[in-house]
């Protein structure tokens, strides 16, 4: 047993001796943690020579600055930067001997830029009803929808509004197609609403939008050229606006139950209330105050204030074309009574 006991020490010992020589021999043989490397631009790596000790003497050497570079050096270890694409030999010499990493910088990939905009930031529309589209001509580049994207970002746009004082007069798919529902009136020309696009990380992206009518610039471009042709700058008001009742009695019928004022100079017919209505807006081109009575019984009175005194226009006469028409004076008390029954305040005209 005793002699057992001593081979197990001897065994011991033998091994004890030989540690020494097995450190020393790994110690003898350093190496670099890689010997190839692949990094980006911008990017950093520490490169370790293994085998030796922290403190140990290394020099380190990069054969191109320009693509990699040293940033640290410390002992056994090394901070790299990748400067550009290309590729370099960064050399660790330890004890005369050399260790080599081979080190191939690529270009960092440049993420998209989040830059998210619309398609146009300024939008006019221009609406035409199906009744007037065979009696109209008017300029096909004019767009009556328009499909609004969003470009830039990876972003979806959760939500497509419309706001403002005319918001009703226009509608927005869920898909961005802006229409105009129906036409501005004679009164106000131009509608105008914002369009927002919500994107799904609440950022809004907005674009001005406006509408007009067909009907108003075709309307317009009648009542220009019935100036160019009737009116002349000697003319009184007056005389301006009888010619417009005159106008209106040779160029439409009547046609009972059709107060739609329009009709009169599109499609040469309407009733009493239409051609009051015409006679008004034909004056209020001419510069010349203009108020429809509106009392059913007001059988196409037009109050007209030309030359500093009213008068009353009469149109509407059931008759065929050319029909007849009437314009007097009118003041006192029959000019309060039409103004109570009409509800029209003369303070308008002064």
């Amino acid at each position: 047993m005793r002699r057992k006991h001593m081979v197990i020490i001897i065994f011991a010992l033998a091994i004890m001796l030989l540690l020494p020589g097995m450190t020393a021999e790994a110690k003898a043989n350093p190496k670099l943690a890689a010997k190839t490397k692949v990094m980006k631009t911008g990017q950093t790596y520490r490169l370790e020579l293994k085998g030796v000790s922290r403190k140990a003497k290394v020099k380190w050497k990069t054969d191109k600055k320009s693509v990699v570079s040293i940033a640290k050096k410390k002992g056994n270890i090394v901070t790299l930067k990748a400067r550009k694409k290309g590729t370099a030999v960064v050399t660790a010499t330890y004890k005369k001997k050399k260790y080599k990493c081979r080190i191939t910088v690529r270009e960092k990939k440049k993420q998209a830029a989040d830059n998210p905009v619309l398609n146009s930031s300024n939008v006019t529309l221009h609406y035409l009803p199906e009744e007037y589209k065979d009696y109209i001509t008017y300029d096909r580049s004019h767009m009556r929808e328009y499909r609004f994207r969003v470009s830039g970002t990876k972003k979806e746009v959760r939500e497509w509004k419309i706001t403002g004082k005319n918001a009703d007069y226009f509608s927005i798919t869920e898909y961005g197609l802006l229409r105009i529902d129906w036409e501005p009136a004679y009164i106000e020309p131009c509608v105008k609403a914002t369009v927002t696009a919500v994107l799904e990380d609440g950022r809004k992206l907005t674009a001005a939008v406006r509408a007009y009518s067909e009907l108003n610039i075709y309307i317009d471009t009648i009542f220009t050229d019935f100036e160019k042709q009737y009116i002349t700058p000697s003319m009184t008001e007056k005389e301006k606006a009888e010619k417009a009742a005159w106008y209106i009695s040779i160029t439409s019928d009547y046609e009972l139950y059709n107060s739609n004022w329009f009709d009169i100079f599109i499609k040469g017919k309407g009733d009493c209330y239409a051609s009051r209505y015409a006679v008004q807006y034909m004056c209020s081109h001419m510069g010349i105050k203009a108020l429809v009575c509106r009392n059913y019984d007001a059988h196409g009175q037009t109050l007209v204030f030309a030359d500093g005194k009213f008068y009353m226009v009469i149109t509407g006469y059931n008759e065929p074309k050319p029909r007849s028409y009437t314009m007097y004076e009118i003041s006192g008390e029959a000019l309060s009574k039409v103004a109570e029954e009409n509800l029209i305040d003369l303070n308008y005209f002064y």
